[in-house]
């Protein structure tokens, strides 16, 4: 005859149960963390573009002070040059003097990787106009910029807060 003793249930560990629910709540954290991780990763990414933009930005300012409107594109060739990194294709100076920063497609898709810096005169407003540094206007540009341009492809969630249009 078997006493109770044996029959005992000795239970230690887990069911098979039980860890399928860990592992299903982990699949679920890590299906939610990793894309707000490559956003986060990605953000970084445009952020090092506008630092590298901040020579171009140096180029066309003194270019705009000494030789006035200008196209700038031609009148910088000379002070200013881009090396593309892992994460910025091309920082090229247009000849109204904005700045386009054009991403590699790891950080976004070709065709949606263009941050547009513009010279304006209000760049703390939602939607600043750009001024035209290439045009001899009525306009004296004070040397503001703004990374707020309708021509910005970047998407949204990429760009730094400051950068949104339509705050």
């Amino acid at each position: 005859m078997h006493t109770h003793q044996e029959v005992k249930d000795d239970q230690r560990g887990f069911t098979l149960i039980e860890v399928m629910v860990v592992v299903a709540i982990i699949g679920i954290l890590v299906a939610v963390a990793v894309p707000q991780y490559q956003d986060y990763i990605a953000r970084g990414r445009v952020v090092e573009g506008l630092n590298l933009a901040s020579s171009a930005k140096l180029a066309v300012t003194e270019a705009y002070a000494s030789k006035g409107p200008s196209p700038m594109d031609r009148v910088t060739q000379e002070s200013f040059s881009f090396t593309p990194t892992r994460s910025v294709k091309e920082i090229e100076i247009l000849p109204s003097g904005a700045i386009a920063i054009d991403y590699q497609t790891s950080v976004a898709p070709d065709g949606k990787n263009s941050l547009i810096l513009i010279p304006t005169n209000e760049p703390d407003v939602a939607s600043p106009r750009a001024i035209d540094l290439s045009q001899s206007n009525l306009v004296t540009w004070s040397g503001g910029w703004s990374c707020r341009s309708e021509q910005t492809n970047l998407p949204a969630k990429l760009l730094p807060a400051e950068c949104r249009v339509g705050k």
